[in-house]
């Protein structure tokens, strides 16, 4: 097995932020100059670069330089890796005003939806220079936390989501907390003849469903409830995003549910009619999950409150 400590001492870890700089700006000439380098400095240590990595990172096509296949597949991790290396060496101290962190969510995409739309105030004021990716949640999360290449996850307080990221109920090495309640609504084309009322139970099941799925198969809380109830519903488009829930329903005969904060969001921007199922759903409980060694820093701490406060 490799030593990584050995391995990294055969690196020249200068060359760390000269990688990123050239993966973003495909160019040495601009590189340098951010880098405050000299143009054959950068030049230099781009052949570097090309020697250790067998691979010529950057290829010349008519005016301009292109990334290779494997600098592109390279170039997410080197972002990681300069915001980790720079994370190390920061104060204790937190200052949203001067940061430039990039800080990684992974979640679903309707808190995707929900959170980009109000925490962009909020940096702008805040914290200027403060950057956010948002990725999904795959079962690497968990990991990812552990290491440090990501911040937040936020998902459902339920066993399955969790397990789908690789975290059980009462795992040691995760901090918890569940920062939103939403209930479930239904929603439909705002201009069908049933609109502006609540269905009965008959009238509701009678018609054809759009309805949100999990990727991995698990059930999702609708389907959970459906399936207590003993309810065949009839499902006629499966889809892995609530965000297309309400475009779906539009111009159809179709019912779909969805949390109630992205219902009264979305029907600012579509035509639908949001009511209560006539079925009993329990209500989503949102949680951000974080690594405890990361427990007391003071940007995790600064991001936590970011989530509560756009989201209440």
């Amino acid at each position: 097995m490799t030593d990584p400590i050995r391995s990294l001492r055969t690196v020249n870890l200068n060359l760390l932020p000269i990688l990123a700089e050239l993966l973003r700006c495909r160019n040495v000439t601009h590189a340098a100059n951010l880098l405050n380098l000299t143009q054959s400095t950068v030049s230099g240590a781009l052949r570097q670069l090309r020697e250790i990595f067998d691979d010529e990172i950057l290829v010349q096509r008519g005016r301009a330089m292109h990334l290779t296949e494997k600098a592109r597949r390279l170039a997410p991790d080197v972002e990681r890796l300069v915001e980790l290396t720079s994370r190390l060496f920061q104060t204790e101290d937190f200052d949203p005003l001067t940061a430039a962190t990039n800080f990684r969510i992974a979640t679903a995409d309707y808190v995707s939806a929900l959170v980009a739309s109000q925490i962009g105030k909020t940096l702008q004021t805040q914290a200027p220079n403060v950057s956010l990716t948002l990725v999904p949640t795959p079962g690497s999360s968990a990991k990812s936390l552990r290491q440090g290449t990501l911040d937040l996850i936020i998902c459902p307080n339920r066993r399955a989501n969790l397990e789908a990221c690789g975290i059980g109920e009462d795992d040691a090495d995760f901090g918890l907390e569940v920062f939103k309640l939403d209930d479930w609504v239904a929603i439909q084309w705002a201009d069908h003849p049933s609109a502006g009322r609540d269905l009965s139970y008959d009238e509701y099941f009678d018609r054809p469903h759009a309805i949100y799925c999990r990727t991995d198969g698990r059930n999702t809380i609708e389907q959970d409830a459906l399936d207590s109830l003993g309810i065949h519903q009839k499902n006629r488009f499966l889809i892995p995003y609530f965000t297309l829930l309400p475009q779906i329903v539009v111009g159809s005969n179709l019912i779909g549910v969805v949390p109630e904060s992205l219902a009264d969001q979305y029907s600012k921007l579509f035509h639908i009619h949001v009511f209560r199922p006539p079925y009993p759903l329990p209500p989503l409980e949102s949680a951000m999950i974080w690594a405890r060694n990361r427990e007391a820093t003071a940007d995790l701490d600064w991001l936590r409150s970011v989530i509560r406060q756009v989201t209440s």
